[in-house]
């Protein structure tokens, strides 16, 4: 696991901050299903959640493909990011995407961090982590659509800054309630 550095301004509250760290998770466990579901609920409107969320994160799960991460506020799991093979999501996107084309990479398709977690660094964390594992396995594109409202894509932007290679503005995504949103396509080969 990797340890965040603390910012220089704040080591007088080094003892208050528990250190935020990642963890892999590569196989099912029901205390993993368990943990997704409660941060799933947590982190995201009803209408935006899975109908089978325990069937279909446990699917996930079990998919030694799948890239599962989580993220950890001293011992206790605060947000989860999970990435997909780019084009075994395609066939699931086309209907919400149809300018989504076929590419080698990993999709990601959520990241989930308990709001009260949020602004910690938490984000770039687990996009690095998904970064850093996927490069073990020869990968080094990803994907990723994202919410505008928020300003959640600037911030996607921001982090990986230099290896932005497609941006694309989506005016309705059919996934989140019509929402804007934009796709985002990078590479990481640090």
């Amino acid at each position: 696991m990797e340890k965040e550095k603390l910012p220089e301004n704040n080591l007088e509250n080094a003892t208050e901050m528990p250190i935020q760290t990642t963890e892999i998770v590569d196989h099912f466990s029901a205390e993993a299903l368990g943990i997704i579901l409660k941060l799933e609920k947590e982190c995201f409107p009803a209408d935006w959640q899975y109908e089978n969320a325990d069937g279909y994160y446990k699917k996930i799960l079990e998919d030694p493909e799948n890239i599962n991460i989580f993220l950890k506020d001293g011992n206790e799991v605060v947000g989860y990011v999970l990435a997909k093979f780019h084009n075994i999501e395609l066939e699931e996107l086309k209907g919400y995407d149809s300018e989504l084309k076929e590419r080698e990479g990993f999709y990601v398709e959520t990241i989930q961090i308990l709001p009260e977690f949020l602004g910690r660094g938490g984000v770039k964390k687990l996009l690095f982590a998904i970064c850093g594992e996927a490069k073990k396995r020869g990968v080094e594109k990803f994907s990723i659509h994202v919410r505008t409202i928020n300003g959640f894509h600037d911030k996607i932007k921001k982090i990986f800054e230099g290896k932005i290679t497609a941006v694309r503005k989506i005016e309705h995504w059919g996934l989140a309630a019509g929402e804007p949103y934009e796709y985002i396509e990078w590479e990481y080969k640090k």
